[in-house]
């Protein structure tokens, strides 16, 4: 889920960009500290959308630097479990797809898109399903649930997020409008 927050935190402003405007120097040191870095408890910090308030600025010795109080806005994307998300097919591998999961990619195992058997085409990059033929490509856009969720802060790209489609109102999204309607009557 994404997230709006207000934060606070420490920012180092080294010696070679004190000559700049004080807000510009900080959010520049805030954008090289947290942008595009996971953390367990805020997610993954998406943007930093501005400052709001800079305190005073402090001196350590021996560190040629300054150290500012900052209190700040940013986007954060936290995948929270049992979400219902929507995503984009990214890729088909044999055992299942990878989904687009806000900056994520989430797996959505074959054993967890239906209920059915599904068989992985290798020759079409596809996974169709045995007794309905619904197949799942790169590009198709589902909705699924987020089942696991495993962050990463050292190796962001070594986050593990599972997904499901096996519960009603989940799945492609072609086969949702489908489903609807056929329910209400209205045929293709």
């Amino acid at each position: 889920m994404y997230k709006r927050m207000k934060l606070g935190a420490v920012v180092r402003i080294p010696p070679d960009q004190m000559g700049a405007p004080l807000p510009e120097a900080v959010e520049l040191a805030l954008r090289n500290k947290y942008e595009a870095r996971v953390d367990k408890t805020l997610g993954a910090m998406v943007a930093i959308l501005g400052v709001e308030h800079v305190g005073e600025g402090r001196i350590l010795a021996g560190d040629g630097a300054i150290y500012y109080d900052v209190i700040f806005h940013a986007i954060v994307y936290k995948p929270e479990m049992q979400e219902i998300i929507e995503g984009e097919v990214v890729e088909i591998v044999k055992f299942g797809a990878f989904l687009s999961v806000g900056p994520f990619d989430g797996l959505l195992h074959v054993s967890q898109i239906t209920n059915e058997y599904i068989s992985y085409d290798e020759k079409n990059a596809r996974l169709v399903s045995k007794e309905s033929n619904k197949s799942l490509v790169e590009g198709d856009k589902v909705r699924a649930r987020i089942i696991a969720v495993s962050l990463n802060e050292k190796d962001p790209r070594d986050s593990k997020i599972g997904l499901t489609m096996r519960q009603t109102g989940l799945g492609k999204l072609e086969w949702l409008e489908g489903a609807r309607k056929s329910e209400h009557g209205v045929e293709k």
